[in-house]
């Protein structure tokens, strides 16, 4: 009791600890991100020179550009000899409207420039340029190499766009002059938001391809996922947790492919920015949201509606102003939407400490997975914002990928628990199905041995009469009560299966003993139109054939016949027993197959349940004044 004791309380501060460490843990890699990078660029000039470019480096050109605000300078600006007054310099990447003391709105029009020295030996230089806001003109030694958007300081006119491109630098030089003049007049922020790369055109275009190659085997896998759960759904549709897990990852898969290489542009190159403006803040006023369901659908009992409902009413409020809005008004939301996902977050990481402290099934991991979400997306938003210098998108999609297999691993779990769940049910009602066979054959053995005492006198008594006129035939007769016994004890299988010759053969023995009783009043007629060797239920015949005897031909004075009638009809076995005897009334017919009709026939009901349990039709009874029919169907295929 001790030691079982001590191991809920460690087992308890195991749980405290992991969600102390866990947040710790990602506080101290913030921290890290926010921490000051080494600056390739420094005053407006960047040396790249002592660099070995051999190995495919790449570098970023990260540091402070010269910045001339409200110019749009030439190159020929630059060697005018006319002094050119240079507002600041600026942190790239960045946007001009978060430097540190900083008059600079946030749109306008600007000039960066950098004077860049590398290697003359590198044989293919080239610069990657993206995700410039909003719209901006790069001149290379003095030439006009990149235009991207257009009219850039005229806003009537302004035209945005956003595009990965890679510019071949010139050779045999050690030196050159960047000048970018970038305008934004439509949006809430400019500037150069992603650094320039330098490096070799082959290492950059291989980065390239391997990056696009890993974004669209994610971004496959993920909508595999999707497809997965929605069948799953359609199939079950009790289970919530599957559908949200779908739209979770759809959403994720269409945010995947405007970030990073930007594979819808790849797909489809006509693709507007509008476009990709739309998806990206649709789906990400939606991510957490749909995160918070999810959690919701596994662990109901941690959560309150009332916070939760505030908590996710405001993402609906920014789907209704996308929707009446531009995609340029809408980046002036974008500092809220960053409070509500912050807020967001901070609720959902509330409750799944809750749900571990209360070692629900699956909080542990799923909490984990979601604290790499959730570093993830704020390292995704320090880059965006550009607080720090890293420039790491593609931690996004490393993070979906880490809660895609958390989530995924949890529905495994789920489906595997209820699929034990459900073959220890079938487990039961096997057993109590067989326990159902056994009560039945235990009350068929009671209703056999109420009658067989009533029958064992009577036969008895009339081998004893034989016994004093033909001993012979009397020896005959007890080989039949014998046999007659034997058969009836051996009942204790409802599904065994025998032959029609052997069914025939125990009717012949019955009908032995009965006649030593009545004597030629009693007649036995067979017409059999099927093969003998047809397996047919074991004690059908019988009992039908000792009910129409007790109960119809025996109570007539002069007696009657018995027929046992076998044919096939319509792909069926049609067996009949027939009796010229007194009849059933029709009330007594209306209730003889319910348990009200027991009285006077024994067996009966019982031959009908069995035959509705192994072909779904039970027996069919008419009667009218001196003739009864039983009439029974086994189909074909079931033999």
């Amino acid at each position: 009791m001790k030691t079982h004791r001590l191991w809920i309380k460690i087992s308890s501060n195991w749980r405290v600890l992991l969600i102390i460490l866990v947040p710790a843990i990602m506080l101290y890699a913030f921290v890290i991100m926010l921490s000051p990078s080494s600056l390739i660029v420094n005053n407006g000039k960047a040396d790249l020179s002592g660099i070995d470019f051999s190995r495919d480096k790449l570098v970023s050109l990260n540091g402070q550009w010269e910045f001339y605000w409200n110019k749009l300078l030439m190159p020929e600006d630059f060697h005018s000899g006319q002094r050119l007054h240079m507002d600041s310099f600026m942190k790239v990447p960045g946007v001009w409207s978060d430097q540190a003391g900083s008059h600079y709105t946030r749109q306008g029009f600007a000039t960066y420039k950098l004077t860049l020295y590398y290697p003359s030996i590198l044989k293919d230089p080239a610069l990657r340029i993206q995700n410039v806001a909003n719209a901006y003109k790069l001149f290379i030694n003095g030439q006009l190499t990149a235009e991207v958007g257009s009219a850039l300081d005229n806003k009537a006119r302004f035209k945005n766009e956003d595009k990965i491109i890679i510019i071949d630098l010139p050779k045999d030089t050690n030196k050159i002059d960047l000048v970018f003049q970038v305008g934004n007049l439509n949006c809430a922020t400019g500037g150069l938001r992603v650094a320039p790369v330098f490096g070799s055109r082959q290492a950059l275009e291989q980065q390239r391809i391997i990056m696009i190659i890993l974004q669209m085997l994610f971004i496959g896998g993920v909508l595999i996922f999707g497809i997965y759960y929605l069948f799953l759904f359609l199939l079950q549709t009790k289970n919530k947790t599957a559908l949200i897990f779908a739209v979770f990852c759809f959403i994720t898969a269409i945010r995947s492919l405007v970030w990073g290489e930007t594979p819808l542009t790849i797909l489809f190159p006509n693709a507007s920015l509008d476009l990709r403006m739309y998806i990206n803040y649709l789906t990400g006023y939606n991510y957490v949201a749909v995160v918070i369901l999810f959690v919701y659908s596994l662990f109901p009992l941690e959560f309150n509606k009332k916070i939760m409902g505030v908590i996710l009413f405001p993402s609906l409020i920014f789907d209704a102003l996308i929707l009446i809005n531009s995609p340029e008004i809408m980046t002036f939301y974008t500092n809220y939407l960053y409070v509500l996902l912050l807020l967001q977050m901070i609720y959902i990481m509330c409750v799944l400490m809750k749900a571990v402290l209360r070692k629900r099934d699956n909080a542990v991991f799923l909490f984990m997975a979601i604290c790499v979400l959730i570093w993830a997306m704020n390292e995704d938003i320090i880059n965006f914002v550009k607080i720090g210098n890293n420039n790491l998108t593609y931690m996004f999609l490393f993070g979906n990928l880490a809660v895609i297999l958390a989530m995924s691993y949890v529905q495994a779990r789920q489906q595997a628990m209820n699929h034990k769940k459900l073959i220890l049910y079938n487990e039961k009602l096997l057993e109590a199905d067989k326990l159902k066979d056994k009560i039945m054959a235990t009350e068929m053995s009671f209703l056999q041995a109420q009658i067989k005492p009533h029958f064992l006198y009577n036969a008895l008594s009339a081998i004893a009469n034989v016994c004093e006129k033909n001993g012979k035939q009397a020896g005959k007769l007890i080989i039949d009560l014998a046999i007659y016994l034997r058969g009836s004890l051996e009942f204790n299988n409802l599904d065994k299966m025998v032959t029609v010759e052997k069914e025939l053969e125990f009717v012949d023995t019955y009908f032995h003993i009965e006649q030593a009783r009545f004597g030629q009043k009693i007649q036995l007629k067979k017409e059999i139109e099927i093969p003998l060797d047809v397996q047919i239920p074991v004690l059908i015949l019988q009992p039908l054939v000792e009910n129409a005897v007790r109960h119809g031909i025996s109570k007539k004075p002069d007696g009657g016949t018995v027929t046992v009638r076998m044919l096939q009809k319509d792909e069926k076995i049609c067996i009949e027993i027939e009796d010229d005897g007194v009849g059933i009334s029709d009330e007594k017919l209306a209730t003889l197959l319910n348990e009200s009709g027991q009285d006077n026939s024994v067996g009966l009901l019982n031959i009908h349940n069995r035959l509705l349990k192994l072909y779904g039709r039970g027996l069919e009874i008419s009667s009218e004044a001196g003739h009864t029919c039983v009439k029974l169907l086994i189909p074909e295929a079931a033999l």
